[in-house]
């Protein structure tokens, strides 16, 4: 459980740094909103996951690439920044 407390502080620190980043840029952060995405492997991919997601038709199941979040500062912003 310790290694699991380390990922989340660093995490942490990480997305306070960037919302200071955004505020010294001038951003309101009033309206931030933060997204989760997940990219997957590629619709094509041949891995064990991919293949179990192609046979269960579920693409949810499939490999995982990247996963993170994006930040929306502004009802008419488009994104700001992808991490």
């Amino acid at each position: 459980m310790r290694k699991q407390e380390l990922i989340i502080k660093k995490a942490m620190q990480e997305i306070e740094k960037m919302l200071h980043d955004l505020s010294k840029e001038g951003k309101d952060l009033s309206l931030l909103k933060l997204k989760k995405y997940q990219k997957t492997h590629h619709i094509d991919c041949v891995c064990p996951k991919c293949d179990k997601a192609n046979k269960k038709n579920n693409p949810s199941l499939r490999g995982l690439r990247e996963f993170g979040f994006k930040v929306f500062v502004d009802e008419h912003d488009e994104e700001v920044t992808d991490y």
